[in-house]
């Protein structure tokens, strides 16, 4: 399935939606570009069940300086992939009430203490207390498609034309075809995530600390 611009896939979800007599659309082309809008936003954030799409396009390469032990979060941030000060290890990357606890316990860490940051809002705070700059990479969340047909859509198109689809269906109440293109989006959406996860680590797992 192959779409060449942005009103080339519109056309495709309109059509998937009404069938192939679109010239007598019941909604607005606005209408459907809300349904398009909402359906990239379940791709990239995914839901309780189904987490986002995270594509080796979306990465991102991040520096940012440190004010107060702190760097600031770029504003298209969806995920930290991997942080690291220069000539040091990558940074494990914690949930931030693990590293709370730890600075609680370690009041004094000594210089081989294992360096760790955590997402603070918009910012993300490091143990032991640092200073410099932090590289690394992020998981961006991509310019609109209408803006253009960005590398993440053209390589799994049919993720956001089947959220696209799902989007529209709840609004319509489509309920005899909401359950199916729910179901197709979240197996699609499995797929693409593993296949970047076979992608860039080969099939192992990223290591993150939860606890």
């Amino acid at each position: 399935m192959a779409f060449t611009n942005y009103n080339d896939f519109r056309v495709g979800v309109q059509t998937l939606i009404e069938g192939d007599e679109t010239a007598g659309s019941t909604f607005s082309v606005n209408t459907l570009d809300i349904f398009i809008v909402l359906g990239e936003a379940r791709v990239h954030d995914g839901d309780n069940i189904t987490p986002g799409l995270r594509a080796s396009p979306m990465v991102t390469a991040l520096s940012e300086a440190l004010t107060a032990n702190a760097a600031d979060l770029p504003d298209d941030l969806l995920e930290l992939r991997d942080l690291q000060f220069s000539g040091e290890p990558p940074l494990d990357i914690v949930p931030l009430d693990h590293l709370k606890r730890q600075i609680a316990n370690d009041f004094n860490p000594s210089a081989a203490a294992s360096r760790m940051a955590a997402q603070d809002g918009d910012s993300v705070t490091f143990w032991p207390e640092t200073t410099g700059t932090v590289g690394g990479a992020y998981y961006a969340r991509p310019a609109p498609l209408e803006a253009g047909l960005h590398a993440t859509f053209l390589r799994y198109p049919q993720v956001y034309l089947y959220a696209a689809l799902y989007e529209a269906a709840l609004f319509l109440g489509m309920d005899s075809k909401m359950s199916i293109w729910e179901a197709r989006w979240r197996s699609l959406m499995d797929g693409a995530n593993h296949s970047e996860r076979m992608r860039v680590y080969g099939g192992g797992r990223l290591r993150t600390r939860t606890s």
